[in-house]
């Protein structure tokens, strides 16, 4: 069931000066700085091609079990920061990439079914591993033999092994964001290989088998691959590959979610959100109300009973108890950065499919400014050109931590090199005859016939928006539920529920002035601390404010104290502390959450 709208392409979309160019110019060096043959040498020599290149390290390193991952992340990201750079050395530098991967997928030869590695559960080392990749099945690609997915069939677990179809996912994705954004026939080519060799891989064991490989933790963690290949569905019209999405249908949660059931609390996290956001595609593709069913609920329960102020869940690498926030909250390890990379992802398809659905967009806000702006660093040296955290942590005293330039590859640090270069992915969507703008980053968008202005402040919210429309449109405004009153003026404009709604006439230009109101405002905890306190957390508009403290005890802040802006600063005064927004607190310990008496 395709959604009748869609969204502004990036490439319509040029921002204008603020704190996102700043982090996307910072992102935007770092794929200008990777050296494509670094991270092509793992692939290389796994197919015995002769690479002189330096590794990489962290997560990525030559004997690494996720090692190719991030290979995958950096061909998204150069595909979205082609789309909305159009630059030309990423654009040569996608082309290398794809077809120098291309040609280690031709030399994959043999059906994927009948490749059987000689290791064991028990016996398993890289050693023993094949290197002859004739017998590897066609269209396979990995940094790595396919021993791993072999290993996988026989349940052997996380850390002798590490997800091996995770990482076969993110380059998947990156082919496929490739072909969709540039239109490079070779990637889609590659894409198609590996869900050929996925399908014939899969499609001989039993579901049963397969539902105990899905529920491993982590060896079984598959990333999005049902989203991957629902996508390949759609683009090629081929069902094989929808076929091949419902093998990695979890059904250890997938049918009670679409019940209205929490299935996924006390699980890994990131291992199955992305299988959430695969299941809507498997929707798209199929039309089957299930998966729409299931991926609502999913998302419905997170932002209501699992997340934190900033927008991000878990503790650890699991969800945790539905409401139980304020006993989890720790000093450096709750809201993994790419967990809401991947929440913000299936907001935004959701909402697609619903676009009088305000309130998915109010998340998609809260989320994109208070957790991933908020992760990047802004004052790297020459070793951090994109430093990014992997968790933001919210607990009393805690203080950023970053990845830096050749040596983490982290799952966080992958989808950092994406995070950055897209902003405006959602700030537009349209229908045939309205516009709906949610996101209110200072930007000019122009596109069949429509010039938008949003030439709004950041973050004062001060401005104007102009828009002119070739044909006659209605344009319909987010009013943000942290808005005291409708922020926009305009004449001919009227209020209908969560949007301002002003009629467009063909070839006339409008202006509305805006001024966002920002107030004040706590935001608790549905639980109590272990010691029977519930924890609030200070909001000034849509800013999650942060106050520089390094004990690792929860402040108690005196509630009938009244917080008050600065005059020079964005920034509020409250109980003779100065709070910040989240995205300024860097290089500082601080406190998100605090007592109020």
């Amino acid at each position: 069931m395709i959604a009748e709208g869609r969204y502004a392409s990036l490439r319509s979309i040029r921002l204008r000066p603020s704190r996102f160019t700043e982090n996307m110019d910072r992102d935007l060096a770092y794929l200008k700085k990777l050296d494509p043959d670094r991270m092509l040498h793992n692939f290389r020599r796994a197919f015995g091609i002769r690479s002189d290149a330096e590794p990489l390290y962290g997560w990525d390193e030559e004997t690494g079990l996720l090692r190719g991952h991030s290979t995958g992340h950096f061909l998204s990201a150069l595909a979205i920061a082609v789309t909305a750079t159009d630059d030309p050395d990423l654009t040569d530098k996608l082309s290398y990439m794809v077809h120098e991967l291309r040609s280690l997928q031709r030399m994959s030869r043999g059906r994927a079914r009948d490749f059987a590695t000689v290791c064991t559960p028990d016996d398993c080392p890289q050693e023993k591993w094949s290197r002859d990749p004739s017998v590897w099945g066609e269209g396979f690609l990995s940094a790595y033999s396919p021993d791993q997915f072999a290993l996988l069939e026989q349940f052997t677990p996380y850390a002798k092994i590490w997800a091996p179809y995770y990482t076969l996912h993110k380059l998947t994705a990156g082919f496929i964001e490739a072909f969709e954004r540039t239109g490079n026939r070779e990637a889609l080519d590659c894409a198609r290989g590996i869900g050929d060799w996925v399908y014939d891989r899969l499609s001989p064991l039993t579901p049963e088998h397969r539902r105990k490989m899905w529920s491993m933790y982590i060896a079984g963690e598959y990333g999005g691959m049902n989203e991957s290949m629902a996508r390949l569905a759609l683009i090629t019209g081929e069902e094989k590959y929808l076929a091949c999405a419902k093998l990695f249908d979890n059904d250890n949660i997938l049918p009670g979610l679409a019940e209205g059931e929490d299935t996924f609390h006390n699980l890994h996290a990131n291992q199955h959100i992305p299988q959430i956001m695969g299941a809507m595609l498997e929707y798209e593709a199929s039309g089957e109300t299930r998966y729409h069913r299931a991926a609502k609920s999913f998302l419905s329960h997170v932002l209501a009973h699992h997340m934190y102020v900033i927008g991000g869940v878990r503790q650890g690498e699991c969800f945790r108890e539905p409401d139980s926030l304020a006993r989890y909250i720790k000093e450096g390890t709750n809201c993994e950065t790419c967990a809401a990379y991947n929440l913000l992802k299936l907001a935004r398809e959701l909402y697609a499919h619903d676009p009088e659905n305000a309130s998915l967009m109010d998340y998609y806000e809260r989320a994109m400014i208070n957790q991933i702006l908020a992760s990047q660093k802004p004052d790297g040296n020459e070793h951090e050109t994109n430093a990014v955290t992997y968790m933001l942590p919210i607990g009393p005293g805690a203080e950023k931590e970053y990845s830096n330039d050749w040596w983490a590859f982290t799952c966080c640090h992958g989808t950092g090199m994406e995070n950055h270069v897209k902003y405006p992915d959602a700030q537009l969507f349209r229908t045939a005859d309205t516009l709906y703008l949610h996101q209110y980053l200072p930007a000019v968008i122009e596109e069949d016939g429509l010039r938008l202005d949003v030439n709004i402040s950041f973050p004062e919210g001060q401005g104007t928006i102009t828009v002119t429309a070739s044909e006659p449109m209605t344009l319909k405004l987010r009013i943000p539920p942290w808005c005291p009153e409708n922020p926009f003026r305009a004449e001919g404009l009227t209020t209908a529920g969560r949007f301002a709604v002003l009629p467009l006439e063909a070839g006339k230009t409008s202006e509305i002035t805006v001024s966002f109101g920002y107030r004040p405002r706590f935001e608790f905890t549905p639980d109590l601390t272990e010691d029977g306190h519930r924890l609030a957390a200070l909001l000034y508009g849509p800013f999650v404010m942060v106050t520089e403290d390094p004990s690792k005890e929860f402040l108690t802040l005196d509630a009938d104290s009244r917080p008050e802006p600065l005059p020079n600063r964005f920034a509020l005064t409250f109980c003779g502390r100065t709070f910040i927004p989240m995205y300024e607190a860097h290089g500082i310990p601080y406190h998100t959450y605090f007592k109020l008496k």
